[in-house]
């Protein structure tokens, strides 16, 4: 989780920990995002079909000893129309966060082992897990994660991901399964991205270059379709930009993309 690092960044860590502590304290639905946007989002992206009603409650996991202090909470999502998805899905994110959890709580007693053989004070990780629910369009639940951990070093390192669930469907959404087969979406949404860096760059943030720069969406590339029905493409600390950067959004027209829309 890059020690070491040379940035000062001090007091973006600071503000990381206390934004990963108070939405730990919140209660999920005071967690929910809203995007904003105009109030008819783009029809295009999305299908206006009948959905159930769908609740997300989570689950909790705690564990603190003298070299780790973690907190996780798990989403699990009720009211969906198939029973038996809804049941390999919360059975699924609850069996990743807990493998999740047992690396952790594993990498941290390796480091400190014999530091605590010795007993000499360890090495105190944290690991933070939280997740909200992004405004998405119907038929849509979008589902955001928050993960942060400090193992040493100048600073801890958070990661965002993003889960979409089609509800009229009962299924999850990947980038590819919104475009027709075989559309060039990859090039409309690359020459998009590139032309943001370059509008944002002359305007002073600062984006890697070269084999370090944007070159491109992944096959497993993050993304969220938000409240206006425009695409957002989502970049984690140190994909594109420097740490101080923190999570760089990308934000896809619906208007660009609607020749590429199944």
């Amino acid at each position: 989780l890059y020690r070491g690092h040379k940035m000062k960044i001090k007091n973006f860590r600071k503000a990381m920990c206390m934004l990963c502590t108070i939405s730990l304290l919140l209660p999920i639905n005071s967690y929910a995002k809203s995007r904003g946007g105009r109030e008819n989002p783009g029809a295009a992206i999305f299908v206006m079909a009948q959905v159930p009603s769908v609740a997300v409650d989570s689950k909790q996991i705690e564990y603190k000893t003298s070299f780790i202090q973690l907190d996780a909470k798990i989403p699990q999502i009720h009211g969906l129309s198939n029973k038996a998805f809804e049941k390999e899905l919360n059975k699924k994110l609850l069996k990743d966060a807990q493998n999740r959890i047992k690396n952790i709580i594993e990498e941290a007693k390796t480091y400190n082992k014999d530091m605590l053989q010795d007993n000499i004070p360890p090495l105190k990780f944290e690991y933070l897990e939280n997740f909200g629910q992004v405004k998405s369009p119907e038929p849509y639940l979008t589902l955001e994660f928050l993960e942060y951990q400090y193992s040493g070093g100048a600073h801890g390192i958070g990661h965002t991901k993003y889960i979409t669930i089609d509800k009229s469907q009962n299924r999850i959404i990947t980038l590819p399964d919104l475009f027709k087969e075989e559309s060039n979406y990859e090039q409309a949404i690359n020459e998009e991205i590139n032309r943001q860096i370059i509008e944002r760059t002359n305007k002073g943030e600062f984006f890697f270059t070269g084999s370090d720069g944007f070159n491109g969406i992944k096959e497993n590339q993050e993304f969220y379709i938000n409240s206006n029905g425009d695409l957002a493409i989502v970049f984690n600390v140190y994909e594109i930009a420097p740490y101080a950067a923190g999570v760089v959004e990308m934000i896809i027209s619906h208007d660009i993309l609607a020749p590429y829309l199944k």
